[in-house]
């Protein structure tokens, strides 16, 4: 299980308001997800990953047009392998995942999400995703089954239509249960 943090990148040239004014939130991502690996060899390493990250958007609108409830939404998951050395308590890794997701975005631009009232002014868009996710990390092993693990990664997003990609580095922190 790991918790992260990151930074999302892009553009959304496909949110234009009937003012004329683009949406184009960026900012802090936060989320929850895992992965499980398996050893094959001494150094390698393959299994599988999944997340989902959240950017609440109405704090991150660098215009200050996005109202509360606002938020960029991403999920994915896919494959994964690394290179990994034991180094005692330490085990240093890189890899990278391939994979895919969808990317969900919902901004209120008039009106509050505190009530039941229809808001006039809100646009809702979902979309899917390729990725590639080159990463580097470290493990340090609590005990021989506990392992707590830190990750940078920077995903690599690409899709057919491309309104906002999830493109940016993540941070993560969790703990690893081996067996």
């Amino acid at each position: 299980m790991m918790v992260h943090a990151g930074y999302l990148f892009g553009q959304n040239a496909g949110a234009v308001l009937p003012s004329g004014e683009n949406i184009s939130p960026q900012g802090l991502t936060y989320g929850l997800g895992g992965s499980m690996r398996v050893h094959l060899m001494k150094h390698l390493r393959i299994g599988c990953e999944g997340f989902s990250s959240t950017m609440k958007s109405g704090a991150t609108d660098k215009n200050g047009i996005l109202q509360s409830g606002s938020y960029v939404r991403t999920g994915w998951g896919g494959i994964l392998a690394d290179a990994c050395w034991r180094l005692d308590k330490v085990w240093p890794y890189i890899g990278g995942s391939v994979g895919g997701g969808a990317m969900r975005s919902l901004y209120i631009v008039e009106g509050s999400e505190d009530d039941w009232t229809a808001e006039q002014t809100a646009v809702f868009h979902k979309q899917g995703f390729g990725y590639v996710n080159p990463y580097v990390g470290i493990d340090y092993c609590i005990t021989k089954r506990i392992h707590a693990t830190f990750r940078l990664d920077w995903m690599l997003a690409f899709a057919q239509k491309q309104l906002v990609l999830p493109t940016g580095p993540r941070l993560y922190i969790g703990i690893l249960f081996c067996h």
